[in-house]
């Protein structure tokens, strides 16, 4: 691994880690902010949705955006929104929470596709998986320092003081992208500029070499959700377990892909079949999910690691192992640009899930329904992969 190239994956992994911060940091205020407003918790759990309407919008743009303005004002600009859109939490009712929300959004949605994208132009192919997942498993580690951290401070310093940590390490972020000039030259080609309404009809042109991969992606984006967040729920309101057992349950899934993100990116450079990996962590989806409706209050506590870890699997660990296989098969000019794209695909998929699962849970008054609907749906993208598995020949 070249200077250079350490360089890039330092720069693109903490770059990730403050924008998973700032991400995380919504789930955690929601509870303070609910006891501020006198509003329920869920209310200001619909963040998560906004933060996705913002990302579809602006990662449709991240090709455009490089192109005008180069990595590195692009992504001063991303974080400068960021910042600012956290800012806006101090208002602390649940309409700016909900704005800070989509305008974080906007800035995230790119930064994600460039930092990918920088990544991958940087890393040799046998080792690209690996680099991918380095840089993404800075994503668990800022979900497990924003759980750490802010709900002790907010505690002795108020939840003021959990924004002012926020915008901190969104600052120092900034400040870091503005000396790095180097290392945030992206490769792109020359387009033909397009408006934004030009760029959402986009979403539905796939290319056709990316439609198989990009169905698949959605699938997932379906499913995560509801094997990381509302397998906590389900043990909080259906299994009974307490919060300190469910938060065990929650820090556990992330350990898992804290780790399992780099030992899966290793496994997909070993053997050059990243879809191959997918169709496996979608079989790991399907059990996990069994698994997890067979929990009851007389489950051992023991017997919920194995699960925590086969939804820290299914739930966390695609995503690199998806961004390495889009690798393979687009040309390195053209990498920012359906980057963005498939980040704006995948953010409708996180985007309506958590409304559609909530949506069964009303309706049916279980978790039961939702969950096996997941289920379904990974098992048909293990089927697909599996069934169309020579497009993933010759990824070496």
């Amino acid at each position: 691994m070249s200077s250079s190239s350490r360089r890039v994956l330092a720069l693109a992994t903490f770059t990730q880690f403050a924008a998973g911060f700032g991400f995380w940091s919504f789930g955690i205020l929601a509870p303070e902010l609910a006891r501020e407003t006198g509003l329920n918790e869920r209310d200001f759990g619909l963040a998560v949705t906004f933060i996705f309407v913002g990302t579809l919008f602006s990662s449709l743009m991240t090709g455009e955006l490089v192109r005008r303005f180069g990595g590195q004002a692009t992504m001063i600009r991303l974080f400068a929104v960021m910042a600012g859109a956290v800012f806006l939490l101090f208002g602390g009712t649940w309409t700016t929470a909900m704005i800070s929300a989509a305008l974080f959004g906007l800035g995230y949605g790119p930064q994600g596709a460039i930092g990918m994208t920088l990544v991958t132009q940087s890393a040799d192919r046998g080792r690209r998986g690996l680099y991918l997942a380095i840089r993404h498993a800075s994503v668990p580690l800022a979900a497990a320092s924003v759980g750490r951290l802010l709900p002790p401070l907010m505690v002795m310093a108020g939840w003021q003081a959990g924004v002012f940590v926020v915008l901190g390490v969104l600052a120092l972020a900034f400040l870091l992208v503005c000396t790095a000039s180097r290392a945030l030259a992206v490769e792109t080609t020359v387009a033909e500029p397009m408006r934004l309404t030009q760029r959402l009809g986009t979403v539905f042109q796939i290319p056709p070499n990316l439609r198989f991969l990009w169905m698949v992606g959605f699938a997932f984006a379906m499913s995560q959700t509801a094997v990381t967040t509302f397998s906590y729920l389900y043990l909080l309101e259906v299994v009974g377990l307490s919060a300190v057992a469910a938060g065990v349950f929650v820090s556990n899934l992330h350990l898992t892909a804290l780790l399992g993100r780099p030992v899966l990116g290793v496994v997909t450079d070993r053997t050059g079949r990243p879809m191959l990996v997918l169709a496996g962590i979608a079989v790991i989806a399907v059990l996990a999910l069994i698994a997890l409706l067979q929990v009851d209050a007389e489950t051992p506590s023991w017997v919920l690691i194995p699960v925590a870890i086969g939804c820290g699997i299914a739930g966390q660990c695609w995503n690199s192992v998806f961004v390495t296989a889009m690798s393979f098969k687009v040309a390195p000019g053209d990498l920012a640009e359906l980057n963005g794209r498939a980040f704006a695909v995948l953010s409708v998929g996180w985007m309506i899930s958590p409304p559609i699962v909530w949506f069964l849970i009303e309706v049916t008054g279980a978790y039961t329904v939702p969950l096996v609907g997941v289920a379904a749906l990974n098992a048909m993208a293990a089927l697909v992969i599996l069934a169309n598995r020579a497009e993933d020949r010759g990824a070496r």
